[in-house]
């Protein structure tokens, strides 16, 4: 048990095979998101009619057979009876919390609302939006039976506008801790992230309350890693080249947000680079500050005010981490305020020690205690108020607390 209350801010929940053939209509067959045993891949996969996605229970890699959580080859379970029940069972991973000491934790999907392509690119609109609208009621019958253990983050089909703020206004007190949407809309055929066709969308998070999360491969990560043959990259090393293209695709979102406009038409809206590390936050803020100052951009675009892009992110945006260790630079830079601690429980990269106190060591052992609190609940708290008061969990209720 941690002697510290920690809400682990990107964890993810492995859907089970009958989330959307038990919610949806019948008669749409095999249209509906469906598992079945692929012969050519030896597993199990999603289909959206005869079309493979992806693995069912690839994503599922804590403690199964394979699971070290100090190496991993990249693999991950075939079928469900290879998966920890943890991975998708409420009463399995709040036994994984209470073992470890998680108090609460962050959800994020694995496939409606992280893998957007198959839905933003479906023939049948109303069938990609009611595939998302079941998830979203999936998430709060599932953490029904433990509140405030849990915050979920609400999918939407972002690509529709309209329907967007519909689901968010239908849902904006029910529990949900923000919105999870793409920070890359142009890879999916759609507008750039900073056009105003997306002004609505910020418009009713901010006033719902709700964050707005940009989760790592949430723009076209399929082109992103396409490999040639040539390239000798297989198993461990495949998956470790990988890893800074997908975290640092999101270094690349942020700093598309940061000079948008987005932030100063929107003040209180807070948005979230999620799974992405902070190393290369610092690099980012100095490159935008000086650019802007050097470019004269408050003379060409005065909506910014005095306010030069790190203050903006001071302000409004926010990371997680969870394998770098946390330097004096980075709160320096950073400040205190945008920084929160994650596991991304329970796929390959999560847990890069046995334990969560080992893990806590690994990322917060050059930190003092005031820190820590900050970084392993006061932040994330702030953030996700609304949420926990909706479950009755009091946010301000820690020890020392810290506002960076």
């Amino acid at each position: 048990m941690s002697k510290y209350r920690v809400i682990d801010t990107d964890t993810h929940l492995i859907e089970p095979a009958d989330l959307w053939t038990e919610r949806l209509p019948k008669a749409w067959g095999a249209d509906v998101l469906h598992v079945k045993w692929d012969e050519k891949s030896q597993s199990d996969l999603w289909f959206f009619d005869d079309q493979p996605l992806k693995g069912a229970w690839t994503w599922a890699n804590w403690n199964w057979k394979n699971f070290n959580s100090e190496l991993h080859d990249g693999s991950g379970p075939t079928r469900l009876d290879e998966a920890h029940p943890a991975t998708y069972d409420v009463d399995e991973r709040v036994k994984f919390m209470d073992d470890q000491g998680f108090e609460m934790q962050v959800l994020y999907p694995n496939l409606a609302g992280f893998d957007w392509k198959p839905f933003v690119q479906h023939p049948n609109r109303n069938l990609a939006i009611a595939h998302l609208a079941a998830y979203n009621d999936f998430q709060l019958e599932w953490v029904a039976k433990y509140p405030g253990r849990f915050i979920p983050m609400m999918v939407i089909p972002y690509w529709d506008v309209a329907a967007s703020v519909a689901e968010i206004e239908r849902l904006a007190d029910s529990g949900f801790g923000g919105i999870v949407t793409t920070g890359a809309p142009h890879e999916h055929g759609q507008a750039p992230l900073g056009s105003r066709k997306w002004d609505p969308l910020w418009k009713a998070c901010e006033e719902a309350g709700l964050s707005v999360s940009f989760h790592t491969a949430s723009g076209d990560f399929r082109e992103m890693l396409k490999h040639d043959d040539d390239d000798g990259l297989v198993g461990g090393v495949r998956v470790a080249a990988d890893g800074p293209h997908i975290y640092l695709a999101n270094a690349v979102i942020v700093s598309d947000l940061l000079v948008s406009g987005i932030l100063a038409r929107f003040p209180t809206l807070q948005f979230v680079s999620v799974e992405s590390g902070i190393g290369w936050a610092p690099f980012v803020l100095d490159a935008l500050d000086k650019r802007f100052q050097k470019n004269g951009v408050f003379r060409s675009h005065p909506e910014f005010g005095d306010m030069l892009p790190s203050d903006f992110f001071k302000r409004q945006v926010s990371l997680n981490f969870w394998f770098e260790q946390l330097d004096d630079y980075h709160i320096e830079t950073l400040s205190l305020k945008p920084l929160m601690f994650e596991t991304d429980f329970p796929h390959p990269t999560s847990f890069h020690r046995p334990t969560l106190e080992e893990n806590i060591e690994l990322v917060l052992g050059r930190q003092p205690e005031e820190v820590r609190r900050a970084v392993l609940w006061d932040n994330a708290a702030r953030l996700y108020g609304k949420a926990m008061e909706k479950q009755g969990v009091n946010p301000s209720q820690t020890v020392a607390g810290v506002t960076g």
